[in-house]
C-alpha cells in the first residue's frame, strides 16, 4: 500500500500544483480583478469642536474632496457605488501648517480590495479667529397688500439673532433679514420665516460659513384699513397792526389716514390751523399734517407735511396830528391835575383808502384813561374811538400827576 501512495510521489505532487494553477487561471478569467475610479469624494470632517473649543474656526482651502481608484474584483465593483467610498479628515489630529490627513477606505470591503489610491492625501484648511455678534431682525414684506389696506408693524420674535463665524465674515455682514409675503392680505397674520444674512453691498451671504442661533423666526404682520378724507386749514390770529390776511393757499386738499374700522368711521375730514399773529409780510411755510389729527388714526399719505402759502398785505395809511389840548382826560381822580409832556402827537391809522377818507382829527376823540394813574410820571396809552375796519398802533405818552395843592 505504501509503495502505491510513494510511486511516481513527484508526478503527483506536480499534477496537484498544475491543477491548482489552471483552477486559478479559470477563476481570474470568471472573475477578473478590475480597476475603477471614483471622482469627488466629498471628505467629511470629524472631531471638528477641537477647532471651535479654542475659539476659532476653519475654512477648508484644498482637499473638501478626493477622486479614488479601486482595484478589486469584477463581482466586487459590479456592487459598489461612489456611497459606498469614505473620505474622512480627523481635524483633531491637524499640524502645525493646517493640514490633516485624508484617510479613505470602502467600509464591508476592506478585505476585498486589491489596491486603493488617490490622487491627494492631505487636507488644507486655514483658521481664523471666530466672533459672535448681535443683530437686530428686520422684516421685510414682500408684494402689495389688498387695496384699502396697510402695514402697521412687522414684528419678529425673536427681534435679535446671534450670529457667529469668522471674524473677517462676521465684519461684513450688514442686516439680518427675514422676507413674508403680504400679497393681496387683508387681515392680521402670523407666519415663521428663515433668516437671511446680507453684507454691506446688499449681497447674500452663504449660510454655510455662518452660525445662527435660531434656524426660524416668528413673524407678525399687522393690517389696519385705510381712507382719504379732505384736509382744511384755516388762519387763525391778526397780523401786525397796519397789516391785514388776504388770502390763503395750501396742498395737499385731500390725505390717506389708517386704523381701526371703528376709529375711521370717526373721521370725516381733518382741520387744522395756522396763526398769523403780527406778521407783517407773505408766508411760505410747512405744517406737521399729523399734529391736526386727534383721533386714533394715523397718517399714510405720501404727503406728511402741507405747503402753505399766506398772503399779506399792508393797508392804506393816514396820518393825524393832535396837540396836547386836543387829548380829553377822563377818570382823573379828585384832587389831581394831569399835564402831558409832549405837546404834540402823531398817530398812524389803517385801513382801506375809502374808510380812511371818511376819517378827520375831529371824529376820532382821543382820550387818556387816569382811573389808574397816581401821583408823579405815568406813561399811558392814548385811546381813541375807532370806526370798523380802521386800525392804529397805540401811541403811549408820558402824563405827569400832581395833587392840585401842591
Amino acid at each position: 500500500m505504501k509503495e502505491k501512495l510513494t510511486r511516481n510521489l513527484g508526478l503527483k505532487i506536480l499534477s496537484l500544483f498544475m491543477a491548482v494553477f489552471i483552477w486559478l487561471i479559470i477563476l481570474n478569467i470568471a472573475d477578473p480583478v478590475v480597476q475603477k475610479s471614483f471622482y469627488n469624494i466629498p471628505v467629511t470632517k470629524i472631531n471638528e469642536n477641537v477647532i471651535s473649543q479654542k475659539d476659532k474656526v476653519y475654512e477648508v482651502v484644498s482637499g473638501d474632496t478626493v477622486d479614488v481608484t479601486l482595484k478589486t474584483k469584477r463581482s466586487v465593483m459590479e456592487t459598489l457605488k461612489p456611497a459606498d467610498v469614505k473620505a474622512v479628515a480627523d481635524l483633531s489630529e491637524l499640524s502645525l501648517v493646517n493640514a490633516v490627513q485624508i484617510k479613505v477606505n470602502v467600509p464591508g470591503h476592506d478585505r476585498d480590495i486589491v489596491d486603493l489610491s488617490q490622487d491627494i492625501s492631505t487636507m488644507k484648511v486655514s483658521l481664523e479667529n471666530l466672533k459672535t455678534e448681535q443683530f437686530r431682525i428686520n422684516v421685510v414684506a414682500l408684494g402689495e397688500v389688498a387695496s384699502g389696506y396697510y402695514i402697521k408693524d412687522k414684528i419678529a420674535s425673536p427681534n435679535i439673532i446671534q450670529v457667529s463665524g469668522a471674524e473677517t465674515v462676521i465684519n461684513q455682514i450688514k442686516e439680518v433679514v427675514v422676507e413674508v409675503n403680504v400679497t393681496n392680505q387683508r387681515e392680521s397674520f402670523e407666519t415663521s420665516a428663515v433668516p437671511k444674512v446680507y453684507d454691506k453691498n446688499g449681497t447674500l451671504m452663504e449660510s454655510d460659513k455662518l452660525n445662527l442661533n435660531f434656524d426660524a423666526v416668528d413673524v407678525t404682520v399687522n393690517l389696519l384699513q385705510t381712507k382719504t378724507v379732505n384736509l382744511f386749514i384755516e388762519v387763525t390770529g391778526t397780523p401786525y397792526s397796519g397789516y391785514k390776511y388776504v388770502d390763503l393757499e395750501y396742498e395737499p386738499k385731500q390725505v390717506v389716514i389708517a386704523g381701526e374700522k371703528d376709529e375711521l368711521d370717526k373721521v370725516q375730514y381733518i382741520m387744522g390751523e395756522y396763526n398769523i399773529d403780527n406778521q407783517k409780510e407773505d408766508i411760505e411755510d410747512q405744517v406737521n399734517i399729523a399734529d391736526f389729527i386727534k383721533n386714533d388714526v394715523i397718517l399714510i399719505d405720501d404727503n406728511q407735511t402741507a405747503v402753505i402759502n399766506v398772503k399779506i398785505e399792508r393797508f392804506d395809511s393816514k396820518d393825524l396830528s393832535y396837540n396836547a389840548s386836543d387829548i380829553e382826560m377822563r377818570n382823573l381822580q379828585t384832587g389831581l391835575m394831569a399835564t402831558l409832556k409832549e405837546n404834540f402827537l402823531r398817530v398812524v391809522l389803517y385801513g382801506d383808502n375809502e374808510s380812511l377818507n371818511l376819517i378827520s382829527k375831529y371824529n376820532l376823540k382821543p382820550y387818556i384813561d387816569l382811573k389808574e394813574a397816581k401821583a408823579g410820571t405815568n406813561i399811558m396809552p392814548v385811546e381813541f374811538d375807532l370806526p370798523e375796519g380802521i386800525t392804529l398802533v397805540p401811541p403811549s405818552v408820558v402824563v405827569t400827576v400832581k395833587h392840585t395843592g401842591g
